[in-house]
């Protein structure tokens, strides 16, 4: 496990909040491949059927609102993760493919967020802000003792999250290279379908910021 410092925990918890889910942390473009994609075959790579579907048909409605074609494999490879390169190249040419995008999972990790504990004083005038001059409270012990929740101690707390790193990858169907490559970082929360709205939009602008499509 990775412990985040606490210069790096107001990141974190804006990413366990929601604020952001999916984050790029590299891409690549082969600096000679100047077109643009029409039509696409996605590929998602999944052990769980329902997440490759999700993922795949997502792409399907994304690619659309940048005016690109795109066919979700699911419906022809029953199983994208044992399927040869023949059965590929087969299902992209009958489904008239320019580009092959091909997306999978790396790894999973679990990272930390420390949170640090904090004292709460009783504001001013029972503590001055220059310097420290014991109330008049302080000269008996029940006085004191009366006030004895004027501070409070918070102890520091933990949290974990889970991480899964993914890469996404764009073939030029006719050539089979590699066109553009780009590896992804989510963090995995409870609504799956967010996860993988927030994931396709990542890819999906970085491949226009691209110039792709």
């Amino acid at each position: 496990m990775k412990t985040v410092t606490c210069w790096f925990c107001l990141i974190a918890l804006l990413i366990l909040s929601g604020c952001s889910r999916t984050t790029l942390t590299g891409a690549w473009k082969d600096p000679g491949y100047n077109q643009q994609i029409e039509r696409v075959y996605v590929i998602g790579v999944s052990k769980q059927e329902l997440h490759r579907r999700l993922l795949e048909e997502a792409f399907v409605d994304e690619l659309l609102t940048y005016g690109v074609t795109s066919v979700p494999s699911y419906k022809d490879l029953p199983d994208a993760d044992q399927a040869d390169r023949a059965a590929i190249d087969a299902q992209v040419r009958a489904n008239r493919a320019d580009a092959v995008l091909i997306t999978r999972v790396l790894g999973q990790r679990t990272e930390q967020v420390v949170h640090p504990g904090h004292t709460t004083y009783r504001s001013w005038p029972y503590y001055g802000p220059r310097h420290y001059d014991p109330a008049p409270y302080y000269r008996n012990y029940w006085s004191y003792y009366d006030r004895r929740y004027d501070m409070a101690y918070t102890p520091a707390t933990v949290s974990e999250y889970q991480v899964v790193t993914a890469e996404c990858n764009l073939y030029n169907a006719s050539s089979g290279s590699l066109v553009w490559s780009a590896q992804l970082e989510t963090v995995i929360q409870n609504n799956f379908q967010k996860q993988i709205t927030s994931f396709v939009d990542v890819v999906t602008r970085n491949l226009s910021e691209q110039g792709l499509m």
